[in-house]
């Protein structure tokens, strides 16, 4: 195992009560963790948007936000309204299941009455949503802890 900067693990959340060799990610349990992130787009009101790293970071993962991509991608858009996630710029997803940016855009407009740039980005600051703590769903446990899958420089 390696030492991470502090930063890293800083961000990353780890206990400073460890030795620096003993750094370890938690393993995501992915049924525990795509039910607590289609859960939390649902409750997403209407005409408002949050981004994939405030979902991962509010679930207790915030380095997850790929995973929340992921998730979302896999989705049935009748039951999760997925077009309510954008990334931290407010950009459109490329990868957007229904047909791209452009369809990103086109639900955002219609369904949600949200106002997309030209440069297809939303203004955050008028549409970021900030749940309430007591509605962000709890995920029980992270798991088996695993090794670190990256070196130090």
């Amino acid at each position: 195992m390696v030492k991470l900067p502090v930063v890293v693990r800083a961000i990353c959340g780890f206990e400073s009560r460890r030795p620096p060799h003993q750094y370890m990610l938690m393993k995501i349990d992915k049924k525990e963790f795509k039910s607590a992130v289609y859960k939390l787009v649902k409750l997403i009101p209407r005409g408002n948007v949050m981004t994939y790293g405030q979902i991962a970071a509010l679930l207790g993962y915030p380095r997850a936000a790929q995973y929340v991509g992921w998730t979302l991608h896999w989705a049935k858009f009748e039951d999760v309204p997925y077009q309510r996630v954008v990334n931290r710029f407010g950009g459109l997803a490329s990868g957007y299941s229904r047909g791209g940016r452009e369809a990103h855009r086109f639900d955002l407009e219609t369904l949600e009455g949200i106002k997309v740039r030209d440069d297809m980005t939303i203004d955050l600051e008028k549409y970021i949503w900030h749940p309430p703590q007591d509605l962000i769903p709890k995920i029980r446990s992270a798991g088996v802890l695993e090794d670190i899958p990256f070196k130090s420089p």
